[in-house]
């Protein structure tokens, strides 16, 4: 067998780097736990209609994004609500799903639950409005907005 110099440090660093895949994908976590919450991202009419006016849960509260890709204060709360309805600690233990209506393509949608500015966040819960708000508000609101909600009775 003829070896060229160099070649057995090509196969031994490879052998380093494919230990060390192996030894940093051993120390990941999962978690078997069931999600707590849903995102419907540019929901559809029909997705509407099932997740948000007829929902399984009657009693689980539902927050509807109303934006648009342009919008510049949509980006920036967008990524508020995915984390606060992401988080059960953030929500008091409970639930919290997320549709997102694009403005541009659901126009139907915006025009039927009077969006006139953006973003507006309108909460449901059985299927019925229970508030909203306009503009990306900070964080701390938007929490302090979803815990009143969650505590409204369903209408």
């Amino acid at each position: 067998m003829n070896v060229r110099p160099g070649s057995l440090v090509v196969a031994s660093l490879r052998r380093s780097r494919r230990s060390t895949a192996i030894r940093s994908t051993a120390t990941r976590t999962f978690s078997a736990s069931s999600a707590s919450h849903k995102h419907y991202h540019n929901a559809t009419p029909e997705i509407f209609e099932k997740h948000v006016l007829q929902p399984d849960d009657p009693e689980k509260l539902v927050l509807v994004d109303f934006y648009a890709d342009w919008c510049g204060p949509c980006k920036t709360l967008s990524p508020h609500l995915e984390r606060a309805t992401s988080d059960r600690q953030l929500t008091g233990g409970q639930e919290v799903d997320l549709v997102t209506v694009d403005t541009d393509e659901q126009v139907d949608l915006a025009m039927k639950y009077q969006v006139r500015a953006l973003p507006t966040v309108t909460a449901f819960k059985g299927g019925k409005p229970l508030g909203h708000f306009v503009g990306a508000i900070p964080p701390e609101r938007l929490r302090q907005a979803i815990n009143d909600w969650l505590k409204a009775a369903s209408p």
